[in-house]
């Protein structure tokens, strides 16, 4: 049996933060958390993304059996549930030809993985969800990330991440339709799941200079693009049947403005996602009392920390 890490790290990061959340295994315990604002300008530039993980590391994370969980975000993934005949033996290249009707470039382009969901409700099929990303993306953030010097283990995807951390917070709302909003300074992603599964998502891409306004500005359009979150729950709720559940995470979380008008004129509470509902801190509840406000901020982050290696 291999031997578990001393601790796992889930590191997200986007083009305006790096969120970092070290969690022991052992213990059942978070030991740190870090937010750290990035130049949205300087997402593209390798060296300087190297540079601000590796200071953030360095500074609150012993390097001694500690595991890196990242991601890539969603927002630039292919997700689909795919449904195989069960006489189909060759699972692999019968996914590929299902999902390359959806790609915009050649698959050897991109990294797919693939998980099985179990039978269809005829039981004539196999369900699958099918991921795809650019692998030339992947490999541009895998080789930044080890240069941190910390041991890759995952690379996950960003709104199955806080998928994971609404699950493991909320394990009575997991058979309820939840539309989890993970809204952030660079995307808005909309994902539709129950009983755990991935039931959908819908992307809203903002306008680069979003993440660097201010005031009124700002504030103008922080509403206008929670009247658009509240369009596609509109739309989900007409496709799926009454959504039960909304949750909301991400950096607009932090938006009195966004999410007074998400609540506005809509009849369920917004649920902000407490990423540390049911996860302990190393150093007491004083210590989960200062983050507690950082919650929704980092719960992609905190999803990402409780995985292990070899979970996806």
């Amino acid at each position: 049996m291999a031997r578990k890490s001393n601790s796992t790290v889930g590191l997200e990061l986007s083009p305006t933060y790096l969120k970092m959340v070290e969690f022991l295994p052992r213990e059942n315990q978070i030991a740190v958390v870090a937010i750290k604002p990035l130049e949205p300008s300087g997402w593209k530039d390798d060296e300087y993304l190297a540079s601000e993980i590796r200071s953030c590391l360095d500074k609150y994370v012993k390097k001694n059996g500690a595991e890196l969980i990242a991601c890539v975000p969603g927002e630039h993934a292919i997700i689909r549930e795919i449904e195989i005949p069960n006489e189909e033996d060759n699972i692999v290249d019968a996914l590929n030809w299902e999902l390359e009707q959806y790609l915009v470039a050649p698959l050897q382009e991109y990294l797919i993985d693939f998980q099985a969901l179990g039978s269809s409700q005829d039981e004539r099929a196999r369900n699958f969800l099918v991921a795809a990303f650019r692998r030339s993306e992947v490999e541009r953030l895998r080789q930044v990330l080890e240069q941190s010097g910390f041991p890759l283990a995952v690379m996950d995807i960003d709104v199955f991440a806080a998928q994971n951390a609404f699950e493991v917070n909320y394990p009575e709302k997991r058979g309820l339709r939840t539309f989890l909003v993970k809204a952030d300074s660079h995307s808005i992603k909309c994902l539709r799941t129950q009983h755990g599964r991935f039931l959908g998502l819908e992307n809203l891409v903002l306008p680069v200079e979003f993440a660097v306004m201010e005031g009124e500005a700002r504030a103008e359009m922080a509403r206008g693009l929670a009247e658009n979150v509240k369009d596609s729950l509109e739309l989900a709720s007409g496709q799926w049947g009454e959504v039960e559940e909304l949750v909301l995470c991400g950096d607009l979380a932090m938006d009195d403005g966004f999410r007074e008008a998400l609540q506005a004129g809509t009849t369920m509470e917004v649920l902000p996602l407490n990423a540390f509902k049911e996860v302990a801190f190393a150093l007491g509840p004083d210590k989960s009392a200062a983050f507690a406000p950082t919650a929704p901020h980092c719960a992609a982050a905190v999803g990402l920390a409780l995985r292990r290696g070899g979970d996806c």
